[in-house]
């Protein structure tokens, strides 16, 4: 077996270190390794623009479309955008921001050359409003969404989810926010004074690769077409080698894994020595309490809600969110004709993210709340477990042995009930990040997790610091089984069809994907 750390290869004339946690031989544009080349200002939302934050005051008009985008020095790199316009203002993948509870509307229109869909990633929505791939639109077609905002106060997103497009499309740019709020995020803004873009700032992490004229790169071989797409240039909110400047206060960060298929280890690092910060929040808002830690994972798809607080350094240092090293622990077939893997970073290695540059300022020590909301534990005592078993065949990731068909419905639940379900993933393979619509759930317990991951399991029945609270989406490492209590309660008409898949895109769109139906 060739691990895919042994085939990386320079996409230039240069080679680079596979070996997870390696420094690379060479240099490049925008290598993430260098600290001294985080000089590109860290792009933030304002109140229009390009992920200008927009609070949804009526029906909306969203246009997918193709754009160019500055990302680059002085080149302008093609994307694929969401654009809308509210009371004179323009957006472009609008940062959408609505009150729990609140109704939205919304006409997708479809400008593009090829097929598409949006998919509210996160929030609780009636099928036929979730964005599945069996409501992907053509070109000049269009979609009406009209739901109710059902989800608690939290950071949740919305991406393209076109049949056997995702994954292209949304590497091209078809992504942003969607945060709702509620009393428990105005109580917790209001006591340590955060202020959306300035001290409240969202941040999505994706990874991409560009070609010399500055045009996005996408032609995965069928080496990566099965493994997942990686780029070698790191962008925070569209930025390059980006900087932040911070004074000695605590920030809210709300970190979106928005990569095709590259995992985070994220930790707030001086020097080499790793800082605390506080997890407030995952996939489905905050948690009861804030969990102090010294790095988590994050995986496609996942958010993590935190805490960092500055003056844990003094003004003049730089602090790095970075990724740490660790074991991808990928496990392929001989590549052979299926080609090298053509990204610069490899999976697993050690590279900076995002430097923030501490300046001068008032010290902020406000203590933080020790109560942020509140959480029930889905009761899981007699209740059915499902068992849900991630595999490999013919170059392809199954779930229970089924590779996706479009109206397959691979499972049924009846609407109301509560279920396990217990996701193993064999340990010849790879880590998979599993996502259910419709749902959020609880992580209830890690069986058999690797060392690297078991190390960081604090909270009781292997459970690590992303695991806790609602969840939409969960890392399932080799050799490893994630249980998780799902409650299939709403008040939607009629049976409902959702699907379970892996968000690592290649391989959603690869077939690791099943349609499962809540009967009413």
């Amino acid at each position: 077996m060739i691990s895919r750390r042994t085939l990386i290869k320079y996409s230039g004339a240069a080679t680079l270190v596979g070996t997870a946690g390696a420094a690379p031989i060479n240099r490049y544009p925008f290598d993430p390794f260098r600290a001294k080349s985080f000089q590109q200002k860290l792009f933030i939302p304002g109140g229009s623009g390009p992920f200008g934050v927009l609070d949804v005051n009526g029906p909306l008009q969203m246009h997918a479309t193709t754009a160019s985008f500055p990302i680059l020095k002085g080149q302008a790199s093609p994307f694929l955008l969401y654009q809308t316009e509210q009371a004179g203002k323009a957006y472009q993948n609008p940062i959408l921001r609505m009150e729990s509870g609140a109704r939205f509307q919304a006409t997708l229109h479809n400008a593009l050359p090829e097929p598409t869909i949006i998919h509210w990633h996160g929030l609780h929505t009636p099928a036929a409003m979730d964005g599945h791939p069996a409501s992907t639109i053509g070109p000049g077609a269009r979609y009406e969404y009209d739901f109710i905002v059902r989800n608690r106060g939290g950071t949740y997103w919305y991406h393209t989810h076109a049949h056997g497009l995702t994954a292209k499309q949304a590497y091209n740019g078809l992504a942003s926010f969607f945060l709702v709020e509620d009393e428990d995020q105005r109580r917790l803004s209001k006591a340590l004074d955060l202020r959306l873009g300035e001290t409240d700032v969202p941040l999505v992490i994706q990874d991409k690769q560009f070609d010399a004229s500055g045009r996005l790169r996408y032609q995965p071989n069928m080496q990566e077409s099965m493994m997942g797409w990686l780029g070698d240039v790191i962008l925070v909110n569209l930025t390059p080698n980006a900087y932040f400047s911070v004074t000695p206060r605590v920030y809210r960060f709300r970190l979106l894994n928005g990569s095709n298929a590259r995992i985070y280890r994220l930790a707030f690092v001086k020097g080499k020595t790793p800082l605390k910060f506080a997890v407030i929040g995952t996939d489905g808002g905050l948690l009861d309490q804030p969990q102090t830690v010294a790095e988590a994972y994050l995986a496609p798809g996942e958010r993590l809600d935190v805490l960092f607080d500055v003056g844990q350094a003094k003004p003049g240092d730089d602090v790095f969110l970075k990724s740490l090293a660790f074991d991808p622990m990928e496990n392929e077939g001989p590549a052979g004709h299926m080609g090298v893997i053509s990204s610069r970073l490899a999976l697993g290695v050690e590279f900076n993210i995002l430097k923030l540059q501490v300046a001068q300022g008032a010290r902020g020590a406000t203590p933080l709340p020790e109560k942020l909301s509140e959480i029930r534990a889905i009761p899981t005592a007699g209740v059915p477990e499902r068992k849900i078993e991630l595999s490999m065949a013919d170059m392809r990731f199954l779930i229970n042995g089924r590779s996706f068909v479009l109206d397959e419905i691979s499972f049924e639940v009846k609407r109301g009930a509560v279920e396990i379900w217990s996701i193993s993933n064999p340990a010849i393979g790879m880590p998979h990040p599993m996502h259910i619509h419709g749902f959020s759930f609880q992580v209830v317990e890690r069986l058999n997790s690797p060392g690297q991951v078991s190390a960081g399991a604090r909270w009781g029945r292997g459970r690590t610091v992303s695991d806790l609270g609602w969840k939409d989406t969960v890392l399932v490492w080799p050799g490893e089984t994630v249980k998780i209590a799902v409650d299939f309660s709403h008040d939607f008409i009629d049976s409902q069809t959702y699907l379970l898949h892996c968000h690592n895109l290649e391989h959603e769109d690869g077939g690791m994907m099943v349609n499962f139906r809540v009967n009413a």
